[in-house]
C-alpha cells in the first residue's frame, strides 16, 4: 500500500510514482550548486530540504513508518521552536521528504533519483535498511550527496572513509551486536553449541561475523547456521532444521518481527527450549515478546543502546516522556514502542545537531560536523552509550548494552 500523503512545512511525502522533471538542474557534483541559485541543494532562506527511502509497505512496512514517524515528530518539534540556526546566521526550517520503497533495493534506487534530481535535496537522511543503502551509496558518493545517519548497523557504511566519505551510519554495529551475544556465551566458561538462523544478505552476515568473533577462542562452537528472506512466509523449516542439532543457544538475527515470533514458537513446539539471542531490531516487548507470548522464558536476550518506551523501567524518563508526546501529536499513525522509532528519534536529534555545527553551508559543512559530533549521550539512549563521529573505523554511536528479559522489563546485564 503506498503511503499516505503528508504536508505541512516540515514533511512532504509523495505517494506516487513521478517523472523526473527535465530541465531542472542535474546532481550537483561539487555539493555547492543545483541549479536553484542557493549555497547548495536544498536550501533557501528559510527551508532546508533533507530526504529519505523507506519500507512503508511490506514486510518491514511497520518499522519503515515508526522510523519515519520518529524522524517526522523531533523534525516538527525542532520546526516549531522556531527551526535550525545555521552558519551564515539564518534560521531555516526543515521539510523532509520521503517514499516508499517495500524494502526493495530498486526502488531505492528510483528513489534516491528523486530525492537528487528532482527534489534537490541538501542531504539523505536515515535512508532504511541495509541493501536499499548499499544500492544507492554508490551514486551517493559520485554524486557528493551526504549519505548521514544510514539506518543500518552494518560496518560497510562507515568503516571505509576513504572510499565513501559522503557515507557514515549511525548505531552501533550488528557486528558489535554479535560480538556482545557470542562474548556472553563465552563468558560461562563451559563447552556449549550455539544455531543461528540469519537473514541471507550482508545484515546476516554482520550478525554472524558479529557471533564468531565474540566466540572465538572459547569452548563454544556454532552448530549449524540457516538463513531466510524478509519474503519467506515462514521460517519453521529452518527452525526445524535447528532443533535437531540440540544446540544450547539460538541466535535469531531476525530483521521481520513476524518470523521472530513464529520462528521462537515453532522451537517451543518443537521442545527445543535452547537460551534465545533476539536481534536489536525485533526485540520490542510491545511488537513481539508479548504477542509472541515470549515473556515466560527465563532465557530470553537481546542488545540495545535506546531506552524502549514500552519498557516499564523508563516509564518516568522524562526524555521518553518527550519523545512518547512528540510521537504522539505528529506521528499518530506511527508506533512508538517499535524500537525503529527509537532509532529514528536518536538519529533525527544528532542530524539536527550536525546543522547547528556546520561552518559552512554546505554538502561539505556537513559531513564535517557529523565527523566533529562529540556527545556523552543522554535522550533516547540508554546510560553508558556516547557518541564520537570522528572514529573513522565506526559508526558514530560507541557502545551496546546486553540485555536480560525478566520480571516483564529489558533488564541491562552488568
Amino acid at each position: 500500500m503506498l503511503s499516505r500523503r503528508r504536508v505541512t512545512c516540515t514533511t512532504i511525502a509523495v505517494v506516487a510514482a513521478a517523472a523526473l522533471l527535465a530541465g531542472c538542474g542535474g546532481r550537483a557534483q561539487n555539493g555547492t550548486t543545483s541549479g536553484s541559485g542557493s549555497e547548495a541543494p536544498g536550501i533557501t532562506d528559510d527551508t532546508i530540504t533533507i530526504g529519505s527511502s523507506y519500507p512503508l509497505s511490506g514486510p518491514l512496512g511497520a518499522n519503515g513508518i515508526a522510523a519515519k514517524g520518529a524522524a517526522v515528530a523531533y523534525f516538527d518539534s525542532v520546526n516549531a521552536a522556531g527551526g535550525v540556526k545555521l552558519a551564515d546566521g539564518k534560521t531555516r526550517k526543515i521539510k523532509f521528504v520521503f517514499y516508499d520503497d517495500g524494502y526493495d533495493p530498486a526502488k531505492a534506487v528510483q528513489n534516491y533519483g528523486k530525492l537528487s534530481d528532482s527534489d534537490h535535496v541538501f542531504s539523505l537522511f536515515q535512508t532504511f535498511g541495509t541493501a536499499p543503502n548499499l544500492a544507492i551509496m554508490k551514486s551517493a558518493n559520485a554524486d557528493k550527496v551526504p549519505q548521514v545517519f544510514v539506518h543500518a548497523g552494518d560496518a560497510l557504511f562507515s568503516n571505509d572513509r576513504s572510499k565513501n566519505p559522503w557515507t557514515i551510519g549511525w548505531q552501533p554495529t550488528y557486528e558489535s551486536e554479535g560480538v556482545a551475544y557470542g562474548k556472553s556465551l563465552a563468558a560461562r566458561a563451559k563447552p556449549m553449541t550455539v544455531a543461528v538462523l540469519r537473514q541471507a544478505d550482508t545484515l546476516g552476515e554482520a550478525f554472524l561475523q558479529g557471533m564468531q568473533e565474540g566466540i572465538a577462542g572459547s569452548q563454544v562452537t556454532i552448530a549449524k547456521v540457516a538463513t531466510y528472506t524478509p519474503k519467506d512466509p515462514t521460517v519453521d523449516s529452518q527452525i526445524s532444521t535447528l532443533a535437531a542439532t540440540k544446540a544450547d543457544a539460538l541466535f535469531m538475527a531476525v530483521a521481520i518481527p513476524s518470523l521472530m515470533i513464529s520462528g521462537i514458537n515453532h522451537a517451543t513446539t518443537l521442545g527445543w527450549n535452547p537460551t534465545v539471542f533476539l536481534a536489536s531490531m525485533s526485540s520490542s516487548i510491545s511488537q513481539v515478546v508479548d504477542p509472541g507470548k515470549l515473556s515466560s522464558n527465563p532465557n530470553l536476550y537481546t542488545a540495545s543502546f535506546v531506552k524502549a518506551p514500552d519498557d516499564p523501567q523508563w516509564a518516568n524518563d522524562p526524555a521518553v516522556a518527550t519523545f512518547k508526546s512528540q510521537m504522539a501529536q505528529s506521528s499518530p499513525d506511527a508506533n512508538p514502542n517499535i524500537t525503529n522509532a527509537q532509532w529514528g528519534y536518536g538519529a533525527a536529534t544528532n542530524f539536527v545537531d550536525a546543522l547547528k555545527g556546520m561552518k559552512t553551508v554546505s554538502r561539505q559543512g556537513l559531513m564535517d560536523a557529523v565527523h566533529a559530533l562529540k556527545l556523552d549521550g543522554g535522550g533516547i539512549l540508554l546510560p553508558g552509550i556516547t557518541m564520537d563521529g570522528s572514529d573513522t573505523q565506526n559508526p558514530p554511536l560507541h557502545g551496546i548494552k546486553l540485555e536480560h528479559f525478566a520480571n516483564g522489563s529489558w533488564q541491562i546485564q552488568k
